[in-house]
């Protein structure tokens, strides 16, 4: 087992021919205009807020890390453990028989090698023959500062996803994303560093553990849905350590995510709260690893207050104070007025609709606030053209039900994938 070094060192796509209703407000999706609101941290947006009640330590609204890893360990090669200790038993979800809390090298969106942190939990019984068969939770948006990081402070909806594909027989390995709780700035708007980081945390995984098989699955919603799809096509390729990539299970998929971003302007009205707050994570981060791009010069002291804001809050809190936040407000000029900022997020968030090299299976259910329905059902008539995607979407109005069934449907696919 493997213990050097320390747990912490330091605390989407084309644009389309949906542009233009894009740019008139959104409105033809069901956001409508509202009250300009302050964000409640009236702090200038250089400073940082000061913590939640109740939250352990405080993010940067500008990190004094960004670029910077701690240069300790073994070697920054991407995969391997810097970091290692057991799981006491009260941080265990139900149904581990044991689990590690470590930290791995990964490579950014910049190229260069970062920390980051991560969970693997094993499930009660005999392993079978080969280790037990690896699922990797890739969880969505849970905010950019480092006491949002899941492995220490997981939602409930993390914690029941642990738990449930223990239920099932598997191993599970879960990355907070490299920034979040490690040195540097999070860089997870960039969709393809973000399936690195998974990938070099399952690959880290079983250098921790000698109970992993090779074989492995990944399973994300939101955030991490966009990152699966992208392994779904790069994963053979980015995997190390001998893995054997089989497949990916996606719900909750931000479609189009760029092109929404980039048609952000003084002219846009209120978002639904998931929306809103994955925006204002995205230029936040952005505005952080990247100030070349400038992104202050679009904004107006409202926006720069909320970009402080977004810094330094978790998910839970951040999605109830953008309820009902008029966008519009926080800009001065649109997100298209600056090119390399917008050629940015085409690039960096843009999904893969064809050429999978593994198996895909994507869900989802209409009553989703999180994405915008009919941009991701755009794009899932696009990617049922793969032969290796198998898109789901589901026609009724009882949200409960439409989770049953994606869960039922993601289920059988991953022990379709994993047998």
């Amino acid at each position: 087992m493997i213990t050097h070094g320390s747990r912490r060192t330091t605390p989407i796509a084309r644009t389309v021919a949906l542009a233009a209703a894009l740019t008139m407000g959104l409105t033809g999706f069901g956001l409508t205009s509202e009250a300009v609101a302050e964000p409640l941290t009236t702090s200038p947006s250089t400073t940082t807020p000061a913590p939640e009640s109740g939250d352990a330590g405080a993010g940067a609204p500008a990190d004094e890390n960004a670029g910077t890893v701690d240069a300790r360990g073994p070697g920054q090669t991407p995969g391997a453990v810097f970091a290692n200790r057991d799981l006491p038993r009260a941080r265990m979800v139900a149904g581990a028989a044991s689990g590690n809390d470590y930290t791995y090298w990964s490579t950014g969106a910049d190229g260069k090698a970062h920390l980051s942190s991560a969970l693997v939990m094993v499930p009660r019984g005999q392993a079978p023959a080969g280790g037990w068969p690896i699922v990797a939770w890739a969880h969505g948006s849970r905010g950019i500062a480092d006491k949002c990081a899941p492995s220490e402070r997981p939602t409930k909806e993390d914690t029941t996803e642990l738990s449930t594909w223990l239920s099932r027989g598997y191993a599970v390995v879960s990355t907070d994303y490299a920034g979040v709780g490690t040195p540097g700035t999070p860089q997870y708007y960039d969709l393809e560093a973000t399936a690195r980081n998974i990938v070099d945390a399952v690959s880290a995984a079983r250098d921790v553990s000698d109970k992993l098989s090779t074989s492995w699955a990944v399973v994300g919603e939101g955030q991490g849905a966009a990152a699966a799809i992208t392994l779904a096509k790069l994963g053979p390729q980015l995997q190390r350590n001998a893995l054997d990539f089989k497949g990916a299970a996606a719900t909750s998929i931000p479609a189009e995510f760029g092109a929404l971003l980039a048609n952000v302007g003084p002219s846009t009205a209120t978002m639904p709260s998931g929306i809103a707050a994955d925006a204002l994570y995205t230029l936040s981060a952005i505005r952080n690893a990247r100030p070349n791009l400038d992104v202050d010069a679009l904004l107006t002291d409202t926006g720069k207050r909320w970009m402080a804001k977004a810094a330094n809050e978790c998910i839970t809190s951040f999605r109830k104070d953008v309820d009902g936040l008029k966008i519009g407000s926080l800009f001065a000029k649109p997100v298209s007025s600056n090119t390399e900022l917008t050629d940015l997020l085409m690039k960096a968030t843009e999904l893969p609709s064809r050429g999978f090299a593994a198996p895909v299976m994507m869900t989802q259910s209409l009553q989703d606030t999180s994405v915008v329905v009919p941009l991701t059902l755009k794009y899932l008539n696009e990617a049922r053209a793969d032969r290796k995607a198998t898109p789901r979407t589901y026609l009724v109005l009882d949200a409960a039900q439409s989770k049953k069934l994606s869960d039922d449907d993601i289920r059988g696919f991953i022990a379709k994938v994993l047998k």
